[in-house]
């Protein structure tokens, strides 16, 4: 090498160099841990939304049933993963307290993705004899 680019005044040194490379390095795991944590959270919310839809429709459903014969047979009953049609990640479970004159009616939605099992989504509401 000549001592023409050795002695170069507008030349970078190679501290120059390493500080610009390890700035560039944090800048982008940065922005990468960022977009990872985007991805997760928009993730956890398309969950948990479609398990606030499934608890909702899980209460419609034991609004719907006659109270004095069918009410008190859904007391217990599971919907397992993949019994839920379109939705095999999920998990729906019922618990009536049946009474003569009201009833406390409970849905309670679970999910599962990639090993881990959700924290349940419980809708409780109460509902009278007519």
């Amino acid at each position: 090498m000549s001592k023409k680019f050795l002695n170069d005044p507008r030349a970078f040194s190679l501290i120059e160099v390493l500080m610009a490379i390890s700035l560039f390095t944090f800048l982008v795991v940065g922005v990468l841990t960022m977009t990872t944590m985007g991805i997760k959270t928009n993730s956890y919310a398309q969950h948990h939304t479609k398990a606030v839809q499934l608890a909702e429709s899980g209460l419609e459903l034991l609004r719907r049933v006659d109270y004095a014969t069918q009410l008190a047979a859904f007391d217990g009953v599971v919907n397992d993963y993949g019994t839920i049609p379109q939705y095999l990640e999920y998990r729906r479970s019922f618990q009536v307290t049946y009474a003569a004159d009201i009833s406390v009616l409970q849905v309670t939605v679970t999910w599962r993705t990639q090993r881990t099992v959700s924290f349940p989504i419980v809708l409780t509401t109460q509902r009278a004899a007519l």
